[in-house]
């Protein structure tokens, strides 16, 4: 019975609050077709929400159970298939409600245009049952100068073929399926043709050399009175007009940060740091008025401009992370100083070159380690997309296809953000991992293993991070593993005797703990003792998974 249904996902990638919710069920149509009840629970973190039971059969294919409009929140989907009394069988999927798509911006990637893709709707519906909300479309353009081409088929500056009609179908799959279509366009980059004829409208060096990027474009002044100010803006007004794209990825190369220009002959330094903001709010300005609800996302490779552009009018910041930022404390340090420039959501763009140097196994577990310290530490991760398609380097074409078997695992991490995302993406949870735990912090403290408020090789990872009314920790297991998040890693060695001492100010109304590969919150038994600090919570943890979330909610 356990095989009776093949799959099950909600039908879009994020719903706006007033929408019905639509789960779909997939059976496998080796089974012949019977009769069964499902009983379906909705939950918001361990609150049971609302409930159906309703007798269904396998002989469409496809089974839609609707679910009345929920509130903004994400949720879990726990089914149970009955036989008789008996529960036969369980499945697990989650669902997020938004109020807008910039709440809690989930990113992918699509490159693959070509007139093969034309019917090609895989991509889009995969990356919906990871809750991908907002997909980048990759080198879709004719030249980083000349984005639309609109006739039917192109090819590209990097030599690829391109259909404009796959861009299109795919933009529109994107919209039916909860998902916004962002377009690639670089700030900076002409083709070496455009450059001829606008030689000064570019950035040179000191040597008074054009300043190219991989030999094949020339980095173009984006001052406001250079005339590439608004020629680039006025290249994204035209995706968004003549394609329906619902917004535009500004890319950069993090090079060059100063350079010069010779506008009107007056040569003189550009310092691109402060330049950044004022082509992103003009960027701003103009393509509101073509879609009002624009979706803007700059790319600081190497973490670079943050504090100066993290404050401009853009949705999100979106760092792309390199060397020398090359272990798990770097990420969480990113995540952490993005944080004090910006309420707004960070993105990491984080690749993997393990899925292409070592192989996908380790892969596998550098992928769970990785995303597991994105989300502990509040922030989201480029990562997959494209045909189930894992980036391991920044050019996204050449992707690395993933397993179905890897692709179901790592669902399960994704369905785990989106059920307890009003955890792990609320902002009045403070980090407090160095301040209350270890040397002469008592407030938590950690036994039976190696723990380290850093991450540390061979050690167990605590992040802890608390409000007034909770108190949340996330336990990620190095265990026989090194710190470095673009390494392959292997299966952490578990653990089977934590115990944990907590110190409480209030009245403790629940305590549960939950993983990716069990979904579903688990109640907690737990002691209250008085110490010599005021109120002790003593619990045990039977088995650390990978990544274990403990909850304390406090009255």
């Amino acid at each position: 019975m356990k095989d009776l249904i093949k799959d099950i996902y909600p039908n879009k990638a994020q719903y706006l609050e007033g929408e019905t919710v639509e789960i779909v069920i997939e059976w496998n149509p080796d089974i012949k077709p019977t009769d069964v009840c499902i009983s379906l629970v909705v939950s918001h973190l361990d609150d049971k929400y609302l409930s159906i039971t309703k007798a269904v059969d396998n002989k469409s294919g496809n089974s839609i159970i609707e679910i009345e409009p929920l509130q903004v929140n994400g949720y879990g989907v726990d089914i149970s298939i009955f036989d008789e009394e008996k529960i036969v069988a369980t499945y697990s999927t989650a669902v997020d409600v938004a109020s807008s798509h910039k709440d809690s911006p989930r990113y992918g990637f699509l490159s693959d245009f070509e007139s093969e893709d034309v019917l090609d709707d895989e991509d889009v519906l995969s990356m919906k049952k990871l809750h991908i909300n907002m997909v980048q479309f990759y080198d879709w353009m004719y030249r980083h100068d000349d984005l639309v081409n609109e006739e039917e088929n192109y090819t590209d500056l990097m030599g690829k073929k391109i259909s404009l009609n796959a861009i299109k179908n795919k933009i529109d799959l994107c919209h039916k399926n909860g998902m916004k279509a962002i377009a690639y366009g670089a700030v900076y980059a002409a083709s070496k043709p455009f450059y001829e004829n606008h030689k000064d409208e570019a950035l040179y060096n000191s040597n008074m050399q054009p300043i190219s990027f991989i030999d094949k474009f020339i980095i173009m002044n984006i001052e406001e009175k250079s005339p590439w100010h608004r020629h680039i803006i006025n290249e994204y007004e035209r995706a968004i007009r003549v394609l329906d794209f619902d917004g535009i990825h500004m890319d950069t190369y993090g090079y060059p940060k100063k350079a010069v220009s010779k506008l009107s002959d007056d040569n003189h330094i550009v310092n691109l740091e402060n330049e950044f903001p004022v082509l992103i709010n003009n960027t701003r300005e103009q393509l509101s008025k073509v879609k009002r609800d624009v979706t803007l996302i700059f790319n600081n490779v190497g973490n670079w401009p943050v504090s100066t552009t993290s404050v401009a009018d853009q949705d999100m910041v979106y760092i792309e992370v390199w060397d020398p930022y090359s272990t798990y404390n770097h990420i969480q340090s990113i995540i952490r100083d993005t944080r004090r420039e910006t309420d707004k959501p960070i993105i990491l763009a984080a690749y993997l070159k393990p899925f292409m140097d070592e192989g996908e196994e380790a892969g596998a577990y550098a992928l769970k380690i990785l995303t597991a310290a994105i989300i502990s530490n509040g922030a989201y991760h480029l990562i997959l997309g494209e045909n189930q398609g894992v980036l391991t380097q920044g050019y996204y074409v050449d992707y690395t296809k993933i397993s179905d078997n890897l692709f179901s695992e790592i669902r399960k991490y994704y369905d785990f953000m989106i059920r307890y995302s009003d955890l792990f993406y609320d902002k009045s949870l403070i980090d407090v991992s160095m301040t209350h735990a270890y040397g002469d912090n008592m407030e938590y403290v950690f036994e039976g293993d190696d723990f380290s408020a850093t991450a540390d090789s061979n050690k167990i990872w605590t992040i802890i991070r608390e409000s007034a009314d909770t108190k949340l920790i996330s336990l990620i297991n190095l265990k026989g593993n090194d710190v470095i998040w673009n390494k392959g890693k292997k299966q952490p060695k578990m653990n089977s005797a934590i115990n944990l001492k907590i110190q409480v100010e209030k009245e403790v109304k629940d305590v549960y703990i939950s993983s990716p590969e069990q979904a579903a919150p688990i109640k907690c038994p737990y002691n209250i003792v008085a110490g010599e600090r005021g109120n002790i919570l003593i619990m045990d943890i039977n088995r650390l998974e990978m990544w274990t979330v403990i909850v304390i909610k406090l009255g």
